[in-house]
């Protein structure tokens, strides 16, 4: 059970980090789009596929009702993008896909990534999927490939499946299992993903995912705590209930406890069993990364970028031969620090050397206050190479990464007004 100043220290950086947050991010200036490489090396290439059959209720990417019609047409735009992309010079070394449903249309998907792998110098690639898209058959045609497949099952609890309105569209939770099951050891990495935090959630059934997920022995999972901005929060409520954070510091500690011997190496919510396998989060593990497609984010440098987010208007610009980036905002050094103070303990180490060589300060000069409250919270451990989170930090940081995620919500909360999904 967490204790009353531990509330009061989470409740206060919860406040604070929701206050930064929308003072920062938001996306306003009007962009000439991507500049060329800002430097010689390869990036993270993200590509977004906004086509669902359901929505869920606490999903907040962009997404659009799926027709064969607008999925043949938005990925011939794509592809031109891509080739864009290319044009100005860009490489990259990895790929992620992500939605919506990526494997919504497979021969689209399938025709995308061989024009990635073969206009650049791709080492990995990493897509997500519902259960409904992971048929072996299926899989099988993504050997070679793709390298991880992130599989969104939510939870395993029937109940819970049902108010979610997956339990008709993607069947019961034994049967998601044996979906699972059967494609297993094809590819090289399967992470298994969850959701905890759902209101009515209990302990026990949180352990019960936690215990299944165990027996499908996938090679990594993510347990994301339940995010309610503002951009679904009503509809979380409508179908699952209200929200309460309650129980979110108890359940987040019986996942790492439940986790830590079967997947000994975490990076914030995401675990593995092998420290040296992809963990996907692309935004936390790159510092730069170019997004295209309709709704993605790029950023470069000091600057964001966000490309259109109507299906129309970003076919118009891509026909036009204009680039899909319509907005920008250039962040402060100072925010770019609070960003990587964030980010690095969000997975549980950052490294005071490389923090100097980013940003040419030693991390004591310029964030010496904000360190001090940290360790004052006992979030923090520090010596003079790295500073490092205890088991109190683990918690306050994955906080931290959810209001910043709530925060990029507002900024797709605002560029979708008006859109019909």
């Amino acid at each position: 059970m967490q204790s009353r100043q531990s509330k009061i220290i989470t409740n206060a950086t919860s406040y604070f980090m929701s206050q930064y947050t929308k003072h920062y991010l938001h996306v306003e200036k009007p962009s000439l789009g991507l500049p060329p490489p800002p430097e010689n090396k390869k990036y993270l290439l993200y590509i977004h596929i906004p086509f669902c059959t359901m929505f869920c209720p606490y999903c907040s990417f962009n997404k659009f009702t799926y027709t064969k019609e607008a999925a043949t047409h938005y990925y011939t735009h794509l592809r031109e993008e891509i080739l864009h992309v290319k044009e100005l010079g860009y490489d990259f070394n990895y790929l992620v896909i992500g939605g919506g449903t990526p494997l919504i249309d497979e021969e689209e998907l399938l025709k995308t990534i061989e024009l990635v792998r073969k206009l650049f110098s791709i080492e990995h690639v990493s897509c997500e999927s519902d259960p409904n898209h992971i048929r072996p058959k299926t899989i099988l045609q993504l050997d070679g490939l793709v390298d991880r497949l992130s599989i969104g099952v939510q939870t395993f609890d029937d109940v819970l499946l049902k108010k979610l309105g997956r339990y008709e569209k993607f069947g019961s939770g034994e049967e998601v299992y044996a979906k699972i099951a059967s494609m297993l050891g094809i590819l090289p990495i399967t992470s298994v993903d969850l959701i905890f935090n759902f209101p009515t959630q209990t302990e026990e059934g949180l352990i019960n995912d936690l215990e299944t997920l165990k027996k499908l022995r996938p090679e990594q999972t993510s347990v994301y705590p339940l995010m309610t901005s503002s951009l679904v929060k009503n509809s979380v409520k409508k179908t699952l209930g209200e929200f309460s954070l309650e129980n979110e510091f108890t359940f987040f500690g019986v996942i790492k406890e439940s986790l830590k011997e079967n997947y000994p190496s975490r990076h914030g919510w995401s675990f593995s069993k092998e420290s040296e396998l992809i963990i996907d989060e692309y935004i936390i593990d790159n510092e730069e990364y170019v997004g295209v497609g309709s709704g993605s984010f790029s950023f470069l440098q000091d600057t964001l970028y966000l490309n259109e987010f109507a299906l129309d208007k970003y076919a118009t610009f891509i026909e036009e031969k204009h680039s899909a980036v319509t907005k920008e905002r250039t962040f402060p050094a100072n925010s770019q620090m609070y960003y990587r103070l964030m980010v690095d303990l969000f997975n549980g180490k950052l490294s005071k050397k490389k923090f100097a060589a980013m940003f040419g300060e030693n991390i004591n000069d310029v964030l010496g206050k904000e360190l001090m409250l940290l360790k004052f919270a006992k979030a923090i451990k520090e010596n003079h190479e790295s500073v490092t989170t205890t088991e109190f930090g683990d918690y306050l940081f994955l906080v931290m990464m959810k209001e910043f995620y709530m925060g990029m919500d507002r900024i797709r909360n605002d560029a979708r007004k008006g859109l019909i999904l």
